[in-house]
């Protein structure tokens, strides 16, 4: 408690007994129980997100272990803080048959951040030891996971066998206080001459771009030093779904359909000379390719390569959000040259494509529901006290695509450091927790297959959980694959036939499904205006889908052509 942590999310074992038990002793502390212990890994990934703080994984021994690899994984690629506490059997029963007993000595491997195997509790080991074991531990977990295996020894229930070790002065003068036994200072903020590298680049660039990317924590007010920044310095902005600001007001100088306004050929004016990229690799894959015909330059605090096509010509490992903070104070009387306001050029331009993708929005998306548009219905919807999880694949491409760019702040989470499919539900529970909004959603139905347990999660919640069901894996249908019918069908698309009704009824949620825009509208609408948990399932075709995409892109495309063979 003195570090912070408050949170812990458990499933039921024996093993784990002695642990449960001690967090239960503390009045100040917060249980998440769920029979799966898959599902409380990644809730603790989630509130890891939403927080930039850690909560606690607590699991048995055995396989509970392994079924909490997905979500460390995710933690892992992202940097997400995540503290592991995971029972273990005693030396003697290792290797020897004993029940429930497997190798969980580094069971995570590289992608831990550090891992300690726990001795079983005896009066011979200082508590001074343990202390700073758990300090060290919460200090390592900054930067991603931290696994710490404790072996105990039956009986494990609650006893009162008096714990007398060697107590020394240390030790009493931190039963005394309310501190850590070792305190850790940290000093993130990025240096001046970091800064005035980053804004000399700006300064000097012709044409540049300011791509916003996945940021581990994000706020509304990200969005406001990004938009100061970019008139400091003529540029432009994109914002990827993963940094927590894409469905709030972009303004004029955000490009909110960049997938779609990349689509085609670029006219030139419109290509950046400069691309500084805040935060980690955006969903768009035109976006990534914008990237190498121009200078590149990553800032993000992960310390770690990120640099999908090897064309970064400055990586800088800094806090991106500090970063931004003091390149939004104008400096332009001491960074810019005497010609820079011919710049202002490139503003325009990019204006009068973003004027065109928002008409695009409002009239190319079409009046059909479709994937498309129940992505765009969604942002719409959304008020600013929910928060919204994002499932892989297409889900949140659409979102990404399709959403509107004068909505309401609303934080976002999605797995995009792995791109997996499963845990989405079980991540929107613990992403919820940690803002203590309602989670709302936007899911696949193979996703929403794969993490079928957690809906036991969102009756408490009131999760709002919409479902595309396509009738299997919509995402290869954009794949090469497809145009082999024989394998495709049965072993990629992989059709299921079900439906998620019964699967509402079972978990104690309202179902719904709407058949038009308009009634998808009012399923939300209702299902906001009511506590409950819901399932809006949306029915449609893999095919007419992928046809629908190439649709609304030519269609931006066309559009774009126009705009800049009118200024020709």
């Amino acid at each position: 408690m003195r570090n912070g942590v408050r949170e812990f999310y458990v499933a039921p074992g024996s093993r784990s007994t002695p642990l449960v038990t001690a967090v239960a002793a503390h009045s100040d502390t917060t249980i998440h129980t769920h029979f799966d212990e898959r599902g409380t890994a990644f809730m603790a990934l989630g509130y890891g997100k939403a927080t930039g703080r850690p909560a606690v994984w607590i699991t048995s021994s055995g396989t509970a272990l392994a079924n909490g690899y997905p979500a460390i994984v995710e933690a892992s690629m992202e940097g997400i803080p995540m503290l592991l506490l995971t029972a273990d059997r005693p030396p003697e029963l290792r290797d020897s048959d004993a029940n429930q007993t497997i190798q969980q000595q580094a069971i995570f491997g590289s992608y831990v951040e550090w891992f300690v195997d726990v001795p079983t509790p005896t009066d011979e080991i200082p508590p001074e030891y343990l202390l700073t074991m758990v300090d060290q531990a919460l200090e390592r977990s900054r930067a991603g996971v931290v696994h710490l295996n404790c072996m105990f020894r039956e009986p494990l229930a609650p006893d009162q066998e008096d714990y007398s070790p060697l107590l020394s002065n240390n030790f009493k003068q931190w039963k005394d206080s309310k501190h850590p036994y070792t305190s850790y200072r940290h000093d993130l903020q990025p240096t001046t001459s970091i800064v005035d590298e980053l804004a000399s680049q700006l300064s000097k660039a012709k044409r540049p771009l300011i791509v916003l990317g996945r940021l581990r924590t994000s706020d509304s007010s990200v969005l406001n030093r990004l938009q100061k920044c970019c008139k400091a310095y003529d540029a432009v902005f994109i914002p990827d779904i993963g940094s927590g600001v894409r469905l709030a007001t972009l303004g004029e100088l955000g490009i909110g359909h960049a997938e779609a306004t990349l689509y085609g050929d670029l006219p030139e004016a419109l290509r950046p000379d400069l691309v500084m990229q805040f935060g980690a690799s955006p969903v768009s894959k035109r976006v990534n390719a914008l990237m190498q015909s121009a200078t590149y330059v990553v800032v993000d605090d992960r310390n770690r390569k990120i640099d999908p096509g090897c064309t970064v010509s400055l990586r800088v490992v800094a806090d991106p959000v500090a970063v931004l903070t003091a390149l939004s104070v104008d400096r332009t009387e001491e960074a810019r040259p005497e010609d820079f306001h011919g710049q202002s050029e490139w503003q325009g331009d990019w204006k009068r494509a973003i004027d065109a993708s928002s008409k695009w929005a409002d009239t190319d998306l079409g009046t059909a529901l479709t994937e498309q548009t129940t992505a765009h219905t969604l942002s719409r919807c959304l008020s600013s006290d929910l928060v919204l999880a994002v499932a892989s694949s297409n889900p949140v491409r659409h979102l990404d695509l399709c959403a509107i760019t004068d909505g309401k702040y609303v934080p976002v989470v999605s797995n995009r450091g792995a791109s997996g499919i499963d845990g989405t539900i079980a991540t929107a529970s613990g992403f919820g927790d940690g803002h203590k909004r309602r989670p709302v959603v936007l899911i696949g139905d193979l996703a929403l297959l794969h993490d079928l347990n957690s809906l036991a999660l969102c009756r408490e919640r009131g999760t709002i959980v919409v479902v595309i069901n396509n009738d299997g894996g919509g995402i290869f249908s954009y794949l090469p694959i497809r145009d082999y019918p024989e394998v495709f069908e049965q072993y990629f698309a992989t059709p299921h036939g079900l439906s998620f009704k019964h699967a509402a009824l079972q978990f104690g949620m309202s179902y719904s499904q709407p058949a038009s825009i308009g009634e998808l509208t009012e399923s939300l609408n209702t299902a906001f205006s009511q506590s409950g948990a819901a399932i809006i399932e949306v029915r449609t075709d893999r095919g007419e889908n992928l046809e629908e995409q190439r649709r609304i892109l030519r269609a931006m495309s066309s559009r774009l052509d126009s705009v800049f063979r009118a200024v020709e």
